[in-house]
C-alpha cells in the first residue's frame, strides 16, 4: 500500500513524479501503479466506463433490481481491482455491520402478558430505548447469554468498526511515539492502509446510526453492500448517508439523454482540473516540499510558490475527484451530495469549513461536535468541542503530527472566528465588514491563513514544516542571512540578496507562473461547477452556464482531448492516502 507521500531521493520534478514511498520505507516506481483502477486510468475511460454504460442500457428492462445488480457488480469489480484482500475486508466488514444492523433494528416482542409485573414487560418511552438485544437478533430471549442494551450494542458495533482503522492506520503512529518516549529500539512493520478505508467507516458508522435511530431499516445485505460499495464514492467519498442515496436505489432507472450529457461535462471539468492542473502543478509543489525535508538550500520566493502550488494542488485534485465522481453517478441517475462550493473564496474560516469538503464537515458536526455538547453548554465548552473535533478530525486525514497540529490550527482559527463572530453581532462593525473592499480583504486574509495551514498539512516531519516557515518568513531579508560577505554592498549586495530570496533552484521557467496564474483566475474569477450545471443558491445561472449546445460540446471534446493526451503521467487522487 503507498503512503500518502509522494517522495524522491532527489528533488526535482521528474524524479519526484515517478517514485513513491511504500510503509516499509521503500520506493515504488509509478510505473507498477499502472494496473490500478483510476476515474483518469484509460482502462477506466476506455474498457470500464464504456462497458457498463452498455449494460446498464441492456439491464433496463429488468427495472431497479436488475441495474443495481449491475451496479453492485461492476463496484466489486472496480475496488477488486485494487486487490483481493481490500475486497475482502470490506466485505467482511459489511458483513459485520449488517449483522449489527439486523440486531438493531429487531422489532419489539410483543409485552408479556404477566399479570404480576405489567409495566416492567411493557416498558415505555427511554426505557423501551434501552430495552436488551441479543447478538441473535431478538429482545429479551430467555436464555440468551450475550444480552446488550441497544446502546450498548451500537458501542460494540462502532468499536468493532474504528479498531480496523486504528490498526491499518494509526499503529505504526502509535508503536514509533512509545518506542521514542521510552527511549528504545523498536522495528514495527507497518500493516499498509486498505483503500478508502477512512471513507467507507464513517459511512457504516452513519449507516449504524441512523439504524439504532430508526431512521434507516436494513433493506438486505445486497442493498447494503451496494450502498457501501458504490464504485462512484467508495474509495474517496462523499461521505454519503444511507438517506441520500436509499430512495435513489429504489428508483433506478435508465439514464436519460440530458443526466448524460450533464454527467459527462461534470467528468470532463474534474478531469481536466485534475489531470491539466492540479497534476502539473504538483511537481513544482513536491520540489519545493521535499527539498524543505532534506533541509537542501531553499529560498522565501520558493518557498511561498511551493505553499501555493500544493494549496491549488490539492484543491484542484480533491474537487476534480468530486466532480468526476457527482458525474458519474449522473450518467447513472444518481445525485451524489455536492462537496466543495468555491471554499477559496471563503470570508472567514467558519464559511470555508461551510465550504470544503462539506460531507466531512457534517458529518464532523454530526457524529463528533454534537455529541460532544454542541454550542449547548456556554461559549467556552463551544470552543472546547470546536477544538476537539477538528483535532480529531485532523488525526482522521492520517497518521502524523503533521496531521494533529493542521487539526489543532484549524480548531483555534474555528474558535478564534466563533468569537470574532459573536462579538460583532448586531454592532455597527458587523455591517462594516460587510462592505465590499473589506470583504475582499476578508477574503484574501482567510486564503492566506489556509495557505500556511495546508504547508503544515503537506510536510512529511514537522521539521520540514518549520523550514518551509523560516524561509517563508526569515528570507532572507538581509545581507547576513543571505551569506553574503561586507564586500557586496550598495547596488551590488541588494542584488544578490534578492537573487538569493527568488526561485533560483526548484521553480524555474514560466510554466510554473502561468499554472499559478490560471489557477487564480479558475478559483476565484469563474462559477465553480456546480453553479455552472445547476445555478446558484438564488435561481440565477451565472453567465458560464451549461447549454446543450454544439460550442460546449465542442469545448468539452477539446478539454477531453488534451487531457487524454497527459493521463498517461497516471497520478492517483490525494485523498486515496488518507
Amino acid at each position: 500500500m503507498l503512503r500518502r507521500q509522494r517522495y524522491a531521493a532527489h528533488p526535482t520534478p521528474r524524479l519526484a513524479a515517478e517514485y513513491w514511498l511504500t510503509p516499509s520505507g521503500g520506493h515504488v516506481h509509478a510505473a507498477q501503479r499502472e494496473s490500478r483502477m483510476l476515474f483518469n486510468s484509460y482502462s477506466f475511460l476506455f474498457a470500464f466506463l464504456p462497458l457498463l454504460l452498455v449494460c446498464w442500457r441492456l439491464a433496463q428492462g429488468y427495472g431497479p433490481t436488475g441495474l443495481a445488480l449491475v451496479l453492485l457488480a461492476f463496484s466489486t469489480v472496480f475496488y477488486g481491482l485494487w486487490g483481493l484482500p481490500f475486497l475482502i475486508m470490506l466485505a467482511v466488514i459489511l458483513g459485520m455491520n449488517y449483522a449489527f444492523a439486523l440486531a438493531l433494528a429487531a422489532p419489539d416482542p410483543e409485552p408479556a402478558q404477566s399479570a404480576d409485573a405489567p409495566q416492567e414487560a411493557a416498558g415505555t418511552g427511554d426505557e423501551a430505548k434501552a430495552e436488551s438485544t441479543c447478538m441473535c437478533g431478538s429482545r429479551k430471549q430467555s436464555g440468551c447469554r450475550f444480552r446488550l442494551s441497544r446502546k450498548g450494542l451500537l458501542t460494540v458495533a462502532l468499536v468493532l468498526n474504528l479498531l480496523p482503522l486504528l490498526w491499518f492506520k494509526y499503529s505504526a503512529f502509535f508503536a514509533q511515539n512509545i518506542a521514542a518516549l521510552l527511549h528504545v529500539q523498536w522495528h514495527f512493520t507497518s500493516p499498509g492502509l486498505p483503500l478508502g478505508i477512512s471513507f467507507y467507516t464513517f459511512i457504516q458508522i452513519a449507516w449504524l446510526v441512523s439504524v439504532y435511530r430508526g431512521q434507516v431499516t436494513p433493506q438486505g445485505f445486497t442493498r447494503h453492500a451496494l450502498f457501501s460499495a458504490c464504485f462512484p464514492y467508495v474509495i474517496s467519498g462523499p461521505i454519503v448517508r444511507y438517506e441520500q442515496m436509499g430512495p435513489q436505489f429504489d428508483t433506478l432507472a435508465p439514464t436519460n439523454a440530458e443526466n448524460l450529457a450533464r454527467g459527462f461535462t461534470l467528468f470532463t471539468i474534474g478531469m481536466v482540473k485534475k489531470v491539466l492542473l492540479a497534476d502539473s502543478i504538483a511537481l513544482y509543489a513536491d520540489s519545493v516540499f521535499n527539498a524543505a525535508e532534506k533541509a537542501f538550500p531553499l529560498s522565501g520566493g520558493e518557498a511561498w510558490l511551493g505553499s501555493l502550488c500544493y494549496t491549488f494542488q490539492l484543491y484542484f485534485d480533491f474537487s476534480g475527484y468530486t466532480d468526476m465522481a457527482i458525474g458519474l453517478g449522473l450518467m447513472l441517475g444518481l445525485m451524489l451530495p455536492e462537496n466543495f462550493d468555491s471554499p477559496y473564496k471563503s470570508t472567514g474560516i467558519v464559511d470555508f469549513w461551510r465550504r470544503w469538503h462539506i460531507t466531512l464537515s457534517s458529518w464532523l458536526r454530526d457524529f463528533l461536535y454534537i455529541p460532544l455538547g454542541g454550542n449547548r453548554q456556554g461559549r467556552f465548552m463551544q470552543y472546547r468541542n470546536l477544538f476537539l473535533t477538528m483535532l480529531i478530525g485532523g488525526a482522521w486525514h492520517g497518521a502524523g503530527w503533521t496531521f494533529i497540529v493542521w487539526g489543532a490550527l484549524h480548531g483555534s482559527m474555528l474558535s478564534i472566528n466563533h468569537f470574532f463572530r459573536a462579538c460583532i453581532k448586531g454592532k455597527a462593525l458587523e455591517r462594516i465588514l460587510a462592505l465590499t473592499p473589506l470583504r475582499l480583504c476578508s477574503i484574501l486574509f482567510t486564503f492566506f491563513c489556509i495557505n500556511l495551514c495546508w504547508v503544515v498539512f503537506r510536510a512529511l516531519t514537522i521539521e520540514g514544516a518549520g523550514r518551509m516557515y523560516k524561509a517563508m518568513f526569515a528570507g532572507p531579508f538581509t545581507r547576513e542571512a543571505a551569506g553574503l560577505s561586507a564586500a557586496t554592498d550598495g547596488l551590488t549586495g541588494f542584488a544578490a540578496m534578492v537573487a538569493r530570496w527568488l526561485p533560483n533552484n526548484y521553480i524555474q521557467g514560466w510554466i510554473p507562473f502561468a499554472l499559478l496564474l490560471v489557477s487564480f483566475f479558475v478559483v476565484w474569477a469563474l462559477p465553480n461547477t456546480h453553479e455552472i450545471l445547476h445555478g446558484r443558491r438564488d435561481g440565477t445561472f451565472p453567465r458560464l452556464a451549461w447549454r446543450p449546445t454544439a460550442a460546449w460540446a465542442t469545448g468539452l471534446a477539446v478539454m477531453a482531448f488534451l487531457t487524454l493526451i497527459l493521463v498517461s503521467r497516471k497520478a492517483t487522487f490525494l485523498y486515496f492516502q488518507f
